[in-house]
């Protein structure tokens, strides 16, 4: 817990425009100490009646300090000085980290609730204070309800489940589970449960507002965004399915098939996109319906390939939201139509972004194709006529990203392009720290062994 404040005083200590990153680095070390990131440990501590960590929601946590930190590494060109704003913004983004934490860490399920809900709050900031386009508040709005009516059964399925259990607390209530003490449940309360989380991962057919959000919110919000917050989702379900151990067939079985379905439908949207932030948006649409379809699967492979799935697709969309950004700051633009050979200008930027693409199609040696593995293989257990979908999947994924690569990096310069589009020494800073976890989490994959030993 000592790391988890020393973190936020990283965040809010030097808030003038010298020791920026400054306070980005002393974010860092303290993210590495508060997890151990290469020698894991199941926590399952318990602290007060209302707060418990185990190694699930550890590594989220680390995930989140240290996209919190990329975040404003990412923002020191893009959010100006003038009256305070950048004040306003890392205070802003200081709040979400703190909500999001503590959802990670809630036991009771009132907290839990709460904190999941409140972290809309700087988020809905972030995009309409910080948004590049006037459709942002639509995209707010869109976001808002979306989320909003989903998640109000949430919070009656949950207080009747703790009336059921006479507790609220999510451990006690694992135990007396653990014990056989079970308890039979309709089919509307596991819809109530899954529904807000569906939302938040989002599910294929409630993603309308993903799109649109990633669009208009600033870089800072779409790194939260695909970084984080999608990630509050799915930690929802692993958390709430290892707890009240719902084992409904039937809607499982639905839901694994349109999960697979979206995946497949949102590989094709992505093949067609022009708007590159959209592309990327869709392509996480797709990577969060296979991180579902291999958690309701129930195999312990597939809960892994989850966990990691959400780890890796953090750093590896939010790497391409950044270099999505550092184009669309030095050419105005966002069409994949009107860029072209920046191989030619920046040769070391077109590397940043194959070993990006690279990864975002789960090829060796990032941690997304262990985990593509993990959770293809569950799919397969499940059900072998799901390896025609896989084959599908597989083969259009390679297909966006080799798209979005070459329409980039190949081809003629566009005359409106010239040789003083340079990055600087920050730019590649931030995009060795997105790659970095990806490369080298890839040593301590057995960590993962030891998440899920309930």
């Amino acid at each position: 817990m000592m790391s988890i404040i020393f973190s936020f005083l990283g965040l809010m200590l030097f808030n003038s425009k010298f020791f920026w990153e400054v306070r980005f680095w002393w974010l860092m070390l303290m993210s590495i100490f508060s997890l151990k990131f290469f020698n894991l440990e199941v926590w399952g501590v318990v602290c007060m009646d209302y707060l418990y960590c185990d190694n699930m929601s550890g590594i989220l946590m680390n995930l989140t300090f240290w996209i919190s930190g990329l975040m404003m590494l990412a923002s020191n060109y893009s959010v100006k000085f003038k009256n305070n704003k950048k004040l306003s913004f890392s205070f802003i983004i200081i709040i979400l980290c703190l909500f999001v934490i503590l959802f990670f860490i809630s036991s009771h399920v009132m907290y839990f609730y709460i904190f999941f809900e409140i972290s809309l709050i700087p988020t809905l900031m972030l995009i309409i204070g910080w948004g590049y386009q006037p459709e942002r508040l639509q995209a707010g709005m869109y976001m808002m309800l979306y989320t909003i009516t989903a998640s109000l059964p949430l919070l009656l399925v949950l207080i009747m489940l703790g009336y059921l259990y006479n507790s609220f607390n999510m451990v006690l209530v694992n135990y007396l589970n653990c014990l056989n003490v079970l308890y039979n449940v309709n089919i509307l309360w596991i819809l109530g449960v899954m529904g807000a989380f569906l939302v938040k991962l989002p599910m294929f057919s409630v993603h309308l507002w993903l799109p649109k959000a990633h669009v208009e919110a600033p870089i800072a919000g779409s790194m939260i965004l695909a970084g984080v917050l999608l990630k509050l989702g799915g930690y929802g379900i692993l958390r709430l399915l290892s707890v009240f151990f719902f084992n409904d067939i039937f809607i499982n079985k639905v839901l694994i098939i349109v999960c697979l379905w979206g995946g497949v439908i949102t590989a094709v949207i992505c093949v067609g996109q022009s708007d590159i932030k959209s592309l990327i948006a869709y392509s996480s649409v797709g990577h969060m319906g296979i991180m579902l379809a291999g958690s309701l699967s129930k195999f312990m492979w597939g809960w892994e390939g989850a966990m990691l799935m959400m780890v890796s697709h953090g750093f590896c969309s939010s790497g391409l939201f950044c270099l999505a950004n550092l184009i669309y700051e030095k050419f105005k633009s966002r069409s994949l139509y009107l860029y072209g050979g920046l191989i030619n200008i920046n040769s070391t930027m077109c590397l940043w972004w194959f070993l990006f693409c690279i990864g975002n199609m789960g090829a060796p040696p990032s941690i997304n194709l262990i985990s593509e593995i993990m959770l293809f293989c569950s799919m397969y257990m499940y059900s072998s006529l799901f390896i025609f979908v896989i084959l599908f999947m597989v083969f259009l994924g390679g297909l966006y990203n080799l798209i979005m690569f070459v329409s980039i990096q190949h081809g003629g310069v566009m005359s409106y392009m010239n040789s003083s589009c340079v990055s600087n020494s920050s730019e590649y800073l931030l995009l060795f720290l997105h790659f970095y976890p990806m490369l080298f989490f890839i040593l301590n994959i057995g960590c993962l062994n030891k998440i899920f030993l309930f």
